[in-house]
């Protein structure tokens, strides 16, 4: 492959991803619009409710309905916490076995 086609095909997958962030950032922007709590507020509700400490937080755009998901740590184990972005409700936990 010659310098300027391997320069063209990083252009194109490095462009590509960056396209792709720029979507993801939408799509965040317009969740957090949608929410009626803070991150800060989900943060405070998802550690009342595991007993933990919260140490990764983000909104969730996965879902029809905007959600934060907040990840606790709590008696040495890692917790998924989920909070409805316009009720504040905890709306479901799993521990992270992944990791």
């Amino acid at each position: 492959m010659t310098y300027m086609t391997k320069t063209l095909a990083a252009a194109v997958v490095f462009g590509g991803a960056a396209t792709g962030l720029a979507y993801a950032d939408r799509d965040d922007a317009r969740r957090i619009q949608e929410a009626s709590i803070t991150l800060v507020e989900a943060i405070q509700a998802a550690e009342a409710h595991q007993g933990g400490k919260a140490f990764d937080a983000q909104i969730e755009d996965d879902s029809f309905n905007p959600e934060f998901e907040v990840t606790i740590l709590a008696d040495g184990r890692i917790f998924d916490v989920r909070v409805d972005a316009k009720t504040g409700d905890v709306i479901g936990s799993r521990e992270d076995l992944d990791d």
